[in-house]
């Protein structure tokens, strides 16, 4: 890679990084004490079964942890309501996974987030300048996706 491209690069990361820890600020002073029990791994649960619901190696898999390991985890988030467990009437020896009232809620607070985000700083851009933004990330996106699967 020459000089030049990769100093672009480099920087690009650096703000890149940068906003990640701002909005991880506005983040954690947003959200309340209640979550402040869950851990990384808990959220990320959480926000997979924010897009659908998930089996335990569904989840496992996406962790790269064990099924057993995922199971702890998701007993755990179980046990406070977060999520719920359900067999898979299509193939019995499958566990469902869906969020419970606790889990909906926290992800409640998590939209409630992403809007303040939005409204505090992307909403101050022109939206030429967001669909460029867009454009950029949807490409970067698969350009990532493609590499991993090699």
């Amino acid at each position: 890679m020459e000089k030049e491209l990769a100093i672009v690069c480099s920087k690009i990361l650096d703000y890149s990084n940068a906003l990640s820890s701002l909005f991880l600020e506005d983040y954690k002073k947003l959200m309340t004490e209640e979550f402040a029990e869950l851990s990384t791994k808990q959220q990320v649960v959480l926000e997979l079964l924010r897009v659908k619901n998930r089996t335990v190696n569904e989840i496992a898999h996406f962790l790269s942890i064990s099924a057993s390991a995922a199971s702890q985890l998701i007993s755990k988030l179980e046990k406070q309501d977060y999520v719920k467990r359900e067999i898979n009437p299509d193939n019995r020896r499958e566990i469902i996974v869906q969020l419970g009232e606790k889990g909906h809620y926290y992800n409640q607070m998590v939209d409630k987030n992403q809007l303040f985000i939005i409204e505090k700083y992307y909403a101050k851009l022109p939206k030429e300048d967001l669909e460029k933004l867009l454009d950029i990330h949807e490409k970067l996106y698969h350009i990532a996706v493609e590499a991993q699967k090699k």
